[in-house]
């Protein structure tokens, strides 16, 4: 079903304008206001991705528990594209951390991501796909705590990222030292 250009314009913008909220508290669960009450949100994860439904269940855990570490961080969008004809929008966006960090060579330490969205009517997403390079922002966000840029909660949750990750590497290394006749 198509939709007028200025009511995907007028959703994105609610969606810009609760991000802008979310960064200036430090709290991102307005954001899930800008969905329908049966939205479907998801964004990769090792080994599969990870799925929420429904705005209530989406403001505890994606724009909520996923976020709480975050307080601080800007989302710059930086490309918008729309069409109206599907009823769908793109945006790609820099992860900035507090504190403006620099990179060696001066640049702002940020990361790269995008979200694609589908339209549920009255001015609300009724899908949301989340996409980054795990590994970058994996290594950005260790990068970030080397600069104690990381909250004590975003610390703690990198260690438990850590301590999965290992146990997902040990079992893929000793599936490449049978693939290789080492095991």
């Amino acid at each position: 079903m198509p939709y007028t250009r200025e009511e995907l314009e007028k959703t994105m913008d609610i969606w810009l304008k609760a991000n802008q909220k979310a960064e200036e508290t430090g709290d991102w669960r307005c954001l899930a206001d800008s969905y329908t009450e049966d939205c479907y949100y998801a964004w990769d994860i090792p080994g599969g991705l990870y799925e929420a439904r429904g705005r209530e269940n989406i403001r505890a855990t994606c724009v909520g528990d996923a976020m709480d570490p975050y307080a601080g961080w800007k989302k710059k969008k930086k490309k918008i594209v729309i069409d109206e004809k599907k009823g769908e929008a793109f945006c790609w966006w820099w992860q900035v951390p507090p504190k403006g960090l620099k990179n060696e060579d001066g640049s702002p330490m940020r990361v790269i991501g995008a979200s694609w969205f589908k339209y549920g009517g009255d001015h609300k997403w009724k899908e949301q796909r989340d996409f980054y390079d795990f590994q970058k922002t994996m290594e950005f966000i260790d990068q970030c705590a080397d600069k104690g840029a990381l909250s004590p909660l975003a610390m703690e949750r990198r260690q438990e990222r850590n301590k999965m990750m290992i146990k997902m590497l040990e079992a893929r290394l000793d599936y490449l030292k049978k693939s290789v006749g080492e095991a």
